[in-house]
């Protein structure tokens, strides 16, 4: 039995656990979960401990109730392979993408799958130059990899990225939808001169919902022209410069799909 003094020597996968654990299912049933995922020991041989006991075991582990260092290191080794650290601002479509996936559907329990995304083998080109291996895999094949690292090594990516891309939301906020909170009220029909500019508005916003539904597929539907042995060419292109040109073309009118 390892007692963990604090996140230092968590791994993923048990700071993942941790945050799936159920609080409603009361106190001592909590604390008898969370010491079973940080001391790897059967629950039901820790139940058999009556609750002083427990609740001094537990005072030990109350770190784990705060958030892990908010830190991450440049350089993984897995297997003897080395992966490092690509920056946000080498990220291409496709990893953006994936990524924006990863995030609304709970960030948390997807760490390890956002870990895959941005640690990658290298290779240095006959210039030397460093090259990122392609992004040819998927991270439901390769999430499991980073789950037996270090939470604090990888944990801080979150924080990081997620100020990363507010700040690349602002900055390229015309060219994404806002929220479907006013699509969702019922417009008044007498709000408007006519049945049929009534029907019209109300044909508009289905159409805005169903861009909001395909938004990227029909985005790079639109960029390979309709194309879609071209999809993999743009996909890989670094994400600030497809939305450098779809700024450029929202300018000029060019530009219908909404993201996002």
């Amino acid at each position: 039995m390892k007692k963990q003094k604090d996140w230092h020597n968590v791994k993923v996968y048990q700071f993942k656990e941790l945050r799936q654990l159920d609080r409603t299912q009361g106190y001592f049933t909590f604390q008898v979960d969370t010491l079973s995922i940080l001391l790897d020991m059967d629950a039901d041989e820790l139940e058999e401990k009556d609750i002083d006991e427990i609740n001094e075991m537990f005072d030990g582990f109350k770190w784990s109730l705060s958030e892990p260092k908010k830190t991450y290191k440049h350089e993984l080794t897995i297997d003897d392979n080395v992966y490092v650290f690509k920056d946000f601002k080498k990220l291409s479509l496709y990893e953006f993408i994936d990524l924006e996936y990863f995030l609304s559907n709970d960030y948390i329990t997807h760490i390890s799958h956002i870990a895959s995304v941005f640690y990658r083998r290298i290779e240095l080109d006959k210039w030397q130059n460093v090259e990122f291996e392609p992004y040819v895999f998927s991270p439901f094949e390769r999430f499991e990899l980073f789950d037996d690292v270090n939470i604090t090594d990888v944990y801080g990516i979150l924080t990081d990225y997620l100020k990363y891309r507010e700040n690349f939301m602002q900055k390229y906020e015309n060219l994404f939808n806002s929220t479907d909170e006013e699509d969702d009220e019922d417009d008044d029909i007498n709000d408007f001169d006519s049945v049929d500019e009534y029907k019209a508005n109300k044909e508009a916003v289905e159409q805005g919902k169903k861009a909001r539904k395909w938004g990227w597929e029909s985005l790079l539907y639109d960029l390979c022209e309709g194309d879609l042995t071209k999809t993999d060419q743009i996909g890989d292109l670094p994400l600030i410069f497809v939305f450098n040109m779809l700024s450029m073309r929202k300018e000029m009118g060019y530009l219908e799909t909404p993201k996002g």
